[in-house]
């Protein structure tokens, strides 16, 4: 069983999950924006921009620099520029569940001409509200981190993302328990929020239709502390897989209560709860053996890069999805730029979303395509950029 760096080890915030799905739907907003011109025109020698819409403040600071940091880790990977242009990053704060935040900065974005893309927003409520934004002005935005299935289904022609899909989150955690866990009965809890019933929701399904069955389906309260109701319930049904799908710490609370109540089963949590700080430092000896699903997480090579160019360790493994983010996009300029007379570098916006979607990308998370919603094509764990880790000696262990 191979281990991840001590990278991983080392990892000491959450994994931000208002990102994913922790946030109600919010009405997609009517834009401002002019009609853009068809190409991209970038004079000559004048940098090409790539904005990051992420959050720089508030709370989920955290994540915010990480995304914006992997991306500019990503440019200076490339060689720092192309076609003789030098790459800038535009950071710009949309605060993540800030919705009008986003809109602000997908208004203020879309008018750089030189912009050739947008690594975000980061969050699922920013997204809503500002992809119309983005797609109004037919600017091409990856989101690294926004996992809400519905995001890429209205139908737009500049959405992608690297993230995955709840639902593919979910069924790799139903495939994993019904084939190798060899598990037909599961009790399943949420919090109680849009993240963790979607997901509860979405692995029900899989479950069910790869054989299993769902005996009992319990909620926890976000925000509360004692867990050891829901605890004594499953002890008593003593099920041999517990499914607790949501965030920490209601994640890492209901895996010592079960812990204390002396439930001996096996228990699998998602991407929500994977944080070596606020899962495995805080659960203590109750989380060996827990099995969690979430983002491949950066080698060592990755690490200490970003560690020289930042002074500090990256905290989430979303790095790696904004990197590709970035990766991806110049890679697609790089084919359908084309330079014009006068020394400038002519992007057609159409063109570079249709190369996007068309290109296959060896990228930091894995292979990376994306399908006709701009959402990553795979039917595996790592095509996906997902991996299932096992926690072993106070640490994530990759089992897949």
């Amino acid at each position: 069983m191979p281990r991840i760096s001590a990278w991983l080890s080392a990892l000491a915030a959450l994994v931000l999950i208002g990102c994913g799905s922790a946030s109600p739907k919010v009405a997609r907003q009517p834009t401002a924006v002019a009609t853009p011109p068809p190409a991209i025109t970038i004079a000559r020698g004048a940098p090409i921009v790539i904005g990051v819409s992420a959050a720089l403040g508030g709370d989920q600071v955290s994540l915010g620099s990480d995304i914006a940091d992997a991306a500019e880790l990503a440019v200076v990977d490339h060689g720092g520029t192309l076609r003789g242009h030098p790459l800038k990053i535009l950071r710009m704060d949309d605060r993540c569940a800030d919705a009008e935040k986003a809109v602000a900065v997908a208004r203020s974005l879309a008018q750089e001409t030189a912009l050739a893309g947008v690594i975000g927003p980061m969050c699922t409520t920013g997204a809503q509200a500002a992809d119309s934004v983005y797609e109004a002005a037919q600017v091409v935005h990856i989101l690294p981190a926004a996992t809400r299935s519905d995001l890429s289904q209205q139908g737009e022609r500049f959405f992608f993302r690297t993230a995955w899909r709840d639902e593919f989150q979910a069924s790799v955690q139903a495939a994993y328990a019904t084939g190798d866990l060899a598990v037909t009965g599961a009790v399943l809890i949420d919090d109680g929020g849009p993240y963790g019933k979607a997901l509860a929701d979405a692995f029900t399904t899989a479950f069910e239709a790869a054989g299993g069955h769902v005996l009992a389906r319990e909620r926890v309260e976000r925000g509360a502390t004692d867990f050891s109701p829901v605890a004594r319930q499953v002890k008593s049904a003593n099920p041999p897989l517990v499914v607790f799908e949501g965030l920490n710490p209601e994640g890492t609370l209901t895996l010592k209560a079960l812990h204390e109540a002396g439930y001996a089963g096996k228990f699998m949590a998602p991407d929500g709860v994977l944080s070596v700080r606020d899962f495995i430092v805080t659960g203590g000896p109750a989380t060996d053996g827990a099995i969690l699903t979430g983002g491949a997480t950066p080698d060592e090579a990755f690490a200490t890069r970003f560690r020289d160019r930042f002074q500090r360790d990256a905290g989430t493994p979303f790095v790696l999805q904004s990197h590709d983010a970035v990766a991806a996009l110049l890679a697609a300029v790089e084919a359908v730029a084309v330079e014009g007379a006068d020394g400038a570098l002519v992007i057609d916006r159409g063109k570079l979303a249709e190369q996007l979607r068309s290109q296959v990308f060896a990228g930091l998370t894995g292979p990376i395509q994306f399908d006709e919603h701009g959402d990553r094509k795979g039917e595996t764990p790592a095509a996906l950029g997902l991996r299932i880790y096992r926690v072993a000696n106070g640490r994530f262990e990759v089992v897949r």
